[in-house]
């Protein structure tokens, strides 16, 4: 199995969402086909067959991401340009 980039997951994830979200407020056959189609591309996504345990790995697979230098802070890759600070 591919492993899906975590951006693909969270696209994936939102997708899913949107359309349970539609489909609740109003429910047709257009928004249960997108609760399907989306149901079908995270199980894919997963390798699993059904959608709680597709959410469960897709959650389990962003949580294992973690940032190439764990040490870096959120901001070390600003510069601070000493021409515009304040005297």
């Amino acid at each position: 199995m591919l492993t899906p980039s975590p951006q693909d997951l969270r696209v994936a994830l939102a997708r899913y969402a949107d359309a349970r979200i539609e489909d609740a407020r109003r429910s047709t056959d257009a928004t249960a086909r997108a609760v399907e189609d989306a149901t079908y591309t995270l199980c894919v996504m997963t390798g699993t067959r059904d959608i709680p345990q597709a959410l469960h790995i897709a959650d389990t697979m962003l949580g294992m991401r973690t940032p190439a230098s764990p040490a870096a802070g959120p901001h070390q890759d600003l510069q601070q340009d000493d021409s515009l600070q304040a005297a």
